[in-house]
């Protein structure tokens, strides 16, 4: 199979822009190809002759040889105009002025021939540049007109070269003003796509800097358009197409699937702006929460043509709310709902109470001995504590209840919607039996035990602080009366042997 000549010939790879410019070099190359190919039919014409034919052959050959040395060593790069417009336009021109000179007859042909070569460098030159070529272009077919009525008299028709110089000195500077303002769009057009490019690469690079990936989706021929940062996002291979419709909402995590659907359609249906934040499933299996914010464009009958928007990667943000949520609301050492959280839930329990009947108990918890073994052990110890006695403590809870840390060795529980005192003090009891059984603190075996006070409601009290500090003093009597004890706020000291 043939190959173009650019392809057999070494072309350098370390510089793209010489490599474009010795591409046009080898087009401008076979336009002169092709020029020898009409001086031949010239010549079997009769219209040229043997020796001028060979010669203005050769010159061809060699002007085609010269440029590419000057091509394929780089020397060209020293010139303001790498590619070598003018010089080559130069070359072809007197070559062609040549040739129509030698030529007896049909000059007209080598005219167009200039006119393929002065078309040759609109793509290339300002205005200034085409007006001097046209200007020596016309001076030198008025020369070579001057040469044959001297000396080649009989071959020259003077009234159509005349007129043809007329058709040429008239209709070129036309060309050229033209062709300079068609190069200088060009050039404009050039400098705009550039500066588009630059901008993309820019709006790119801050797109995966900031995780945010841009997209647009026409409804009519459901055909989406993503960012590289939106397929980075979405987990999605930059060679496929963009997810669309069921492909995209099958990547939505199921728990927010329903909620996704029903903003976008929304967003379709009213023609306004949406903003949600979901969860998506990567096809590797992570959960990546994000952050997506849709722009419709309606016609004048209401109808989407256009939807566009971005889309953000929230996860690490969602991460950062979720621990800041945990510190606000939940203990450190324990993981059980702290101060803050207990008050929240308990409200909660009490408004809940209040309206539906249902009983409702606080208990506050104190461990005995505590004390010493965080002196004896270290801090450290008494950490590893608390956070075995909270997890005892879930052990002995239903899921519904709600176990917290108040502070220190202080626990409180919130108990609702149970079977009387009886389910109270049955979760007492075990309560007591987690805190008494021994605690493996490293090499050490550790014994504390818990004093528990008990306040229902309405009788301890009838808001969320009351109930609390019923509950505190129950937990000082069952305390004086020995620890490992609990005592219900108003019965008798020794209501626990009743049970």
């Amino acid at each position: 199979m043939a190959q173009p000549m650019s392809s057999l010939i070494l072309i350098p790879r370390d510089d793209p822009k010489q490599a474009v410019r010795m591409r046009r070099f080898f087009m401008a190359a076979g336009t002169s190809v092709l020029v020898i190919g009409v001086l031949l039919a010239w010549h079997l014409l009769g219209m040229l002759k043997r020796g001028p034919f060979v010669l203005i052959s050769v010159l061809i050959v060699f002007w085609i040889l010269a440029f590419y040395g000057l091509f394929r060593t780089g020397s060209n790069r020293k010139w303001a105009d790498a590619s070598l417009t003018l010089p080559q336009m130069a070359a072809s021109s007197l070559t062609l002025l040549g040739a129509m000179y030698a030529a007896d007859r049909g000059r007209a042909v080598f005219l167009l021939l200039l006119l393929m070569v002065f078309m040759f460098g609109v793509l290339r030159l300002r205005t200034r540049a085409l007006l001097v070529y046209t200007a020596c272009i016309v001076s030198g077919y008025a020369g070579v007109i001057g040469l044959s009525w001297l000396f080649k008299r009989e071959a020259l028709d003077l009234q159509l070269e005349l007129l043809q110089l007329l058709i040429l000195g008239v209709t070129m500077p036309w060309f050229a003003l033209m062709g300079g303002y068609i190069s200088a769009l060009r050039e404009q057009l050039k400098t705009a796509l550039r500066t588009v490019r630059d901008r993309e690469q820019t709006l790119a690079q801050a797109q995966r800097l900031a995780g945010i990936g841009s997209w647009t989706y026409n409804p009519v021929t459901r055909v989406a358009v993503w960012s590289a940062e939106a397929y980075r996002i979405f987990g999605v291979d930059p060679n496929e197409a963009p997810l669309v419709g069921a492909a995209l909402r099958s990547i939505v995590h199921a728990e927010d699937k329903k909620r996704y659907i029903q903003v976008v359609e929304k967003s379709a249906r009213d023609g306004k702006d949406f903003d949600s934040e979901f969860r998506i499933v990567l096809p590797s299996g992570v959960i990546r929460w994000v952050h997506a914010i849709g722009q419709p464009t309606v016609d004048d009958k209401g109808l989407m043509t256009l939807l566009r928007g971005t889309v953000m990667d929230i996860t690490e943000r969602k991460a950062s709310e979720e621990q800041i949520r945990q510190l606000a609301h939940f203990d450190a050492q324990t993981r059980l709902p702290n101060r803050n959280l207990l008050m929240q839930l308990l409200h909660h329990a009490l408004a809940k109470t209040q309206r539906l009947g249902t009983p409702l108990a606080v208990l506050f918890i104190d461990l005995d001995g505590f004390k010493n073994v965080n002196d004896t052990l270290g801090h450290e110890a008494g950490d590893f504590l608390l956070a075995a006695f909270a997890q005892r403590l879930g052990n002995c809870l239903r899921k519904s209840d709600t176990a917290a840390r108040l502070g220190g060795d202080e626990f409180i529980v919130v108990l609702d919607d149970f079977d009387g005192p009886s389910a109270v003090r049955a979760i007492a009891e075990r309560v007591l039996l987690a805190a008494s059984t021994p605690f493996q603190v490293e090499s050490h075996e550790c014994i504390v035990s818990a004093s528990l006070g008990v306040a229902m409601y309405p009788q301890a009290g009838a808001d969320v602080d009351t109930l609390i500090k019923n509950a505190d003093k129950a937990m000082y009597f069952a305390k004086q009366a020995g620890r490992n004890n609990y005592r219900f706020w108003g019965e008798p000291t020794d209501a626990r042997s009743q049970t």
